[in-house]
């Protein structure tokens, strides 16, 4: 009888360590010991990037609220000076 379990048993490297679906090797990222099936892949992707623009849509908010604080009759550059003083940098 345990030789016919192991016989049905999903291979390891067949199971999704996100979800534990057998998925099969052909719908796995493998990355050393962990492997993760497409559908959470997919799913984790679409989690980082609400992050992400959540993140940049708070930065965003914040910096007009900086704006918004200057002083009239301020130049561009002195704009642009604090707003680098404050940390910004662009990223290529």
């Amino acid at each position: 009888m345990l030789e016919l379990q192991k016989q049905f048993q999903p291979k390891a490297r067949n199971i999704c360590s996100a979800c534990g679906k057998d998925v099969g090797v052909s719908k796995l990222v493998v990355a050393g010991n962990v492997n993760i099936c497409f559908e959470c892949v997919d799913l984790s992707k679409q989690l980082a990037d609400k992050k992400r623009n959540d993140a940049a849509f708070k930065q965003v908010r914040e910096l007009g609220d900086f704006l918004k604080s200057i002083e009239g009759g301020t130049s561009m550059y002195e704009i642009a000076e604090k707003i680098y003083d404050a940390g910004y940098r662009k990223v290529e």
